[in-house]
């Protein structure tokens, strides 16, 4: 019980974490007055990347209970 409770916080954690990185990316774009450095753009990928892998570690926590 607490294990399927402990994938369903990081699922969320995970899509919380992907949803912020989303979300500065489309302000980074919609950026017109100033360049916007590269690294900032590698910033918010990495978040969603980091979304992603939190909620395939969780998957994966599902498929071991059952």
């Amino acid at each position: 019980m607490r294990t399927t409770i402990l994938a369903y916080a990081i699922i969320f954690m995970g899509l919380v974490t992907m949803g912020s990185g989303a979300l500065s990316l489309v302000y980074l774009m919609a950026e017109k007055t100033v360049r916007v450095p590269l690294r900032y753009y590698l910033f918010a990928i990495a978040m969603i990347s980091g979304g992603l892998s939190m909620i395939g570690l969780a998957q994966v926590l599902r498929l071991l209970l059952h």
